[in-house]
């Protein structure tokens, strides 16, 4: 009898542009166990959390209709993805690192950024390494600055 296969370790990546987006849900569905879905906006992704609880989230802080930190604090809201870790992807400066901050959020990349540093991240978030007390604080994983 054959033992049964390990459950795959879904992300979530909510990137608005296309290519950007592809690039990332496929370099980390090429991991063994894991499997992306890319959704181009913050209302696909609020949809797609309620038929799937991701293991990670990746989120672009700019994004169309709501921002990445919207979509963050909504999500923080629902009991369901309250505790899914987020990582999040910035073009923008200081404004967005003011706005981590505030929230308690060190999970983030800047772009461009490197796609296996990103890939790991993520396989670290999934394996439960970064969180502590709850928090979203990924102080074992370096800032790109």
């Amino acid at each position: 009898m054959e033992a049964p296969r390990p459950r795959r370790k879904v992300v979530l990546v909510v990137e608005d542009e296309q290519a950007i987006g592809e690039l990332i849900a496929r370099a980390i569905s090429d991991v063994p166990g894991y499997c992306a879905i890319h959704v181009l906006d913050p209302a696909a992704a609020i949809e797609a959390t309620k038929h799937v609880t991701p293991d990670v989230m990746v989120v672009d802080v700019r994004l169309p209709g709501m921002s990445g930190f919207e979509l963050y604090d909504r999500l923080q809201k629902d009991p369901r993805t309250k505790s899914v870790p987020v990582l999040f992807e910035t073009a923008s400066g200081s404004e967005s690192v003011a706005e981590f901050r505030r929230r308690g959020i060190a999970t983030y990349v800047k772009k461009p950024f490197d796609l296996n540093e990103l890939v790991a991240y993520v396989k670290r978030l999934a394996n439960g390494e970064v969180l502590a007390s709850g928090a979203r604080s990924a102080r074992a994983l370096p800032r790109r600055a």
